[in-house]
């Protein structure tokens, strides 16, 4: 028998509601449909409010699996502010679909590289509203507390994982063990590291290498190169950061040489060597003070393929300025210019350095005026860079200008800047005006006499 329409409603009530039906859910086919709100979502302006996208979605029918797919299109453009304003209509009672773990992971997500504290604040609305957070979810707000270089924050949601009824994985022990590192508790990574083994938790390449880096920054050197040595006997596959991190804990330990024996024994198996390996290999050569093995490492880098960056020519300039060899290191910092790699202040710093070693101290004042015009910022290390040059080469009215300039552009003197000056007034023989300073300086705390940087 064929279903029949309740009189009450009407023939005229029908019509509108089959009306609004239609506009509300237009057949174009799912797929279709779902393109045309994605696109119109994507092209709405960054000054737009919750109700643009109120506008855009509602009445659209969306179901769970719809916003799902329009959030990781959000997520693979790493559009935050749409994330952001997608999270605002979530709360609002007339949103049509309740957002799942899911899609609050996909919001996070699509903040964490480019505004990491909105995704920390998505994390934290989850916990208010009291949706459930996995794995997924605290990983990735782990990950955006790194992002904002604050440790304490990844490992307190580490904690805070590891509290719950949820078990922490490798990436979870990996974010926990890189935190470490970069606030060198080698001991609390070391502790990670042991429950991953306890646990049963898959321990990777990047497990073993965040350790690694975790024992160098807390100076537990020879524990670094015994996870270096235990990988092989694990099985576990070095890969070109795993040998960075080895050849800077080298170099730091004083084993420059060792460093760079493990840049060959890539090579031997096979691991070519990245842009980060030469420059920790070139920071190795200038520990050891071997800029022509720094020069020739800077060259191979060419043949390779790998393009120099200011890192490289940092360390490259800086093992010249140990071995005095000025002209070598404004040569590279000529290079720089021609290849378009912009010096820093680093760069600059050890520059000056190289020309303070040779007492050539024009050339240091020269590369100072232009840092400069060039707009680089200049700092208390590279004032102090550029005194020492002119002491060395017995300029004092030069490095008592540099002296008091430092003041007039609001560049904080240190002891190193105190003792410098005062000790060249007394090797220029100009012994009244270095008691004057030096009491100057005991006054303020900022002269020791054991103070052995200067000169």
């Amino acid at each position: 028998m064929m279903a029949t329409v309740p009189t009450r409603l009407g023939h005229a009530r029908l019509s509108a509601i089959a009306e609004t039906q239609a506009k509300a859910a237009p057949a174009l086919g799912a797929k279709k449909r779902l393109a045309i709100l994605e696109t119109m979502l994507l092209k709405l302006p960054r000054s737009a409010k919750v109700a643009a996208v109120h506008k855009v979605l509602s009445g659209q029918g969306l179901v769970a699996h719809n916003m799902t797919t329009l959030l990781m299109s959000v997520k693979r453009r790493h559009k935050w502010r749409l994330a952001v304003l997608l999270a605002e209509w979530a709360e609002l009672p007339s949103c049509p679909v309740e957002f799942t773990t899911m899609h609050y992971n996909l919001l996070i997500s699509a903040c964490t590289r480019r505004a990491p504290r909105r995704a920390l604040q998505l994390f934290y609305r989850m916990r208010e509203r009291d949706i459930a957070r996995d794995v997924v979810t605290h990983n990735t707000a782990m990950a955006a507390a790194l992002s904002l270089d604050e440790e304490k924050t990844a490992l307190a949601i580490f904690e805070e994982l590891q509290a719950s009824e949820l078990d922490p994985t490798t990436i979870s022990y990996n974010t926990a063990i890189n935190a470490c590192a970069r606030s060198g508790n080698a001991e609390q990574a070391l502790d990670f590291f042991r429950l991953m083994e306890a646990n049963n938790v898959e321990r990777t390449t990047v497990t073993y290498t965040g350790l690694m880096h975790a024992c160098a920054e807390g100076l537990q050197l020879d524990k670094a190169m015994a996870l270096f040595t235990y990988m092989e006997v694990a099985g576990v596959e070095r890969n070109q950061v795993t040998y960075s991190v080895a050849i800077n804990a080298c170099s730091r330990n004083g084993q420059w040489e060792l460093g760079l024996q493990l840049l060959h024994e890539m090579a031997r198996k096979g691991i070519p060597p990245d842009v980060q390996v030469f420059n920790s290999a070139i920071s190795a050569c200038e520990k050891g003070k071997a800029y022509e093995m720094a020069l020739r490492l800077v060259a191979q880098m060419r043949q390779m393929g790998c393009q120099p960056n200011a890192v490289t020519y940092g360390a490259a300039i800086a093992a010249c300025a140990k071995a005095a060899q000025w002209t070598t290191a404004l040569a590279l910092l000529q290079q720089m210019t021609d290849e378009n790699v912009k010096p820093n202040t680093i760069v600059y710093s050890s520059a000056i350095s190289a020309c303070g070693a040779a007492g050539e101290w024009e050339a240091a004042l020269g590369l100072l005026e232009q840092m400069r015009e060039r707009r680089v910022p200049r700092n208390t290390i590279v004032y102090n860079a550029a005194i020492q040059a002119c002491a060395r080469g017995y300029a004092l009215e030069q490095a008592l200008s540099l002296f008091n300039q430092m003041e007039k552009v609001g560049i904080p003197k240190d002891r190193v800047t105190h003792n410098t000056i005062i000790r060249a007034c007394e090797k220029s023989g100009e012994h009244k005006l270095a008691v004057d300073l030096r009491a100057e300086a005991s006054a303020s705390g900022a002269f020791d006499d054991d103070d052995d940087d200067a000169m």
